[in-house]
């Protein structure tokens, strides 16, 4: 059985790169290109993992995280959730952790950050 991963990021070459760099964990991975979106998908597919940019119009990362840990439905509150930030600073970081962010990964992504992170939220991964 393959694990679902979304993607969420209002860029959609960012969207495919994370897809790239994904392939080799033989993922099934969905995208959305927004916040509101990827909670209306996360309530019809099950994920096993959410990748999520912190900077995207309307709703931000953090506040689609606060709303995923706010669910009223108990798979999704435990759904991990990676997000994604070009931002140096730790504010960010710090305020996606008290939102309840499982890991974070600099921009730009790097194949290796990407894969290793995704691997720790996967028991069903490929070696």
């Amino acid at each position: 059985m393959s694990d679902n991963i979304l993607v969420v990021d209002d860029s959609p070459t960012v969207r495919n790169i994370i897809k790239i760099y994904l392939m080799n964990l033989r993922l099934s991975i969905l995208e959305a290109e927004d916040a509101t979106r990827a909670l209306q998908l996360l309530r019809l597919v099950p994920v096993s993992v959410v990748i999520a940019d912190i900077n995207m119009p309307g709703m931000d990362g953090i506040t689609f995280v606060k709303e995923l840990r706010a669910s009223k439905e108990a798979q999704l509150r435990g759904i991990p959730v990676i997000l994604l930030t070009a931002e140096k600073g730790g504010d960010l970081r710090q305020r996606g952790a008290e939102a309840g962010a499982n890991a974070f990964i600099q921009k730009p992504v790097s194949h290796a950050d990407l894969t290793e992170t995704v691997r720790q939220f996967l028991p069903l991964a490929a070696p």
